[in-house]
């Protein structure tokens, strides 16, 4: 794999990451605003088909390039990836749930707030791990194979 692809990966993973935790805390912002569900909705739908198409598009990214990119190099990382993969379902699942609920008249600003507070932790769970988990992995790549053990032990 290519260094400077390698690391064009990683830094582009947290920049999105960063552009995505910011969009959804205008999110928040608006929701904790007080207005009506049903005012907020044409805002929220805009903000969600946004952010559920990037964060989808991110996703599936790492899905089909990134990931077994990596798994080629490092193949020791699958139980991370996995774990990464069942995360990226169960974000693209509270997405869902969001969007059912805009789309109700019956949903309560109390209710999407609530809803978007678990996108918020599931998100930084899993942005927390899957930088913490693949930084070293993707500093490791850079690494001369005979210096790896040494300096990371088991990668």
């Amino acid at each position: 794999m290519l260094r400077d692809r390698v690391f064009a990966w990683h830094r582009e993973l947290q920049n999105v990451h960063h552009r995505l935790e910011k969009a959804l805390e205008e999110a928040r912002k608006a929701i904790r605003s007080g207005r009506s569900a049903q005012a907020l909705a044409p805002e929220l739908r805009d903000f969600c088909h946004t952010f559920c198409s990037a964060l989808g598009s991110h996703h599936r990214s790492e899905d089909s390039d990134f990931f077994p990119a990596l798994l080629k190099q490092m193949p020791e990382l699958e139980p991370t990836i996995t774990r990464l993969g069942r995360e990226h379902q169960v974000l693209a699942r509270l997405l869902a749930d969001f969007q059912t609920s805009l789309d109700s008249p019956q949903s309560s600003p109390q209710r999407l707030f609530e809803q978007i507070n678990d996108i918020k932790a599931a998100m930084k769970a899993h942005f927390g791990f899957e930088e913490g988990s693949l930084n070293r992995a993707l500093h490791a790549l850079d690494v001369p194979e005979g210096d790896k053990q040494r300096m990371f032990g088991d990668v």
